[in-house]
């Protein structure tokens, strides 16, 4: 009896396993868009968020929205120097992971 329960739940495991991978290809596959964008032409919030000291030194080399079904982010690529590196942000100009 005791095998037959273990058996069952090692089933039961496995199920939920391929639902939750199921799921993930659902996610996925929803439409995502990149729309090139002029550093002139971010958000003021953006544009507020990219002035503070965290940001001093760095120019901007490259902006673009990314937008999907549920949100929008402002990926911004950064240069000072020989440094790179890529901040996100939401419309509103809050700092996105």
């Amino acid at each position: 009896m005791l095998t037959l329960a273990l058996a069952a739940g090692s089933v039961s495991l496995m199920a939920n396993t391929a639902k939750m991978n199921e799921e993930v290809v659902i996610t996925a596959e929803q439409e995502v868009s990149k729309t090139t964008v002029e550093a002139t032409d971010l958000p003021d919030a953006v544009k507020n968020a990219l002035a503070a000291s965290e940001f001093e030194g760095w120019a901007i080399a490259e902006a673009a929205l990314i937008q999907d079904a549920e949100k929008s982010l402002y990926v911004i690529k950064l240069t000072k120097d020989e440094e790179t590196k890529t901040v996100k942000f939401t419309p509103e100009g809050e700092k996105a992971n």
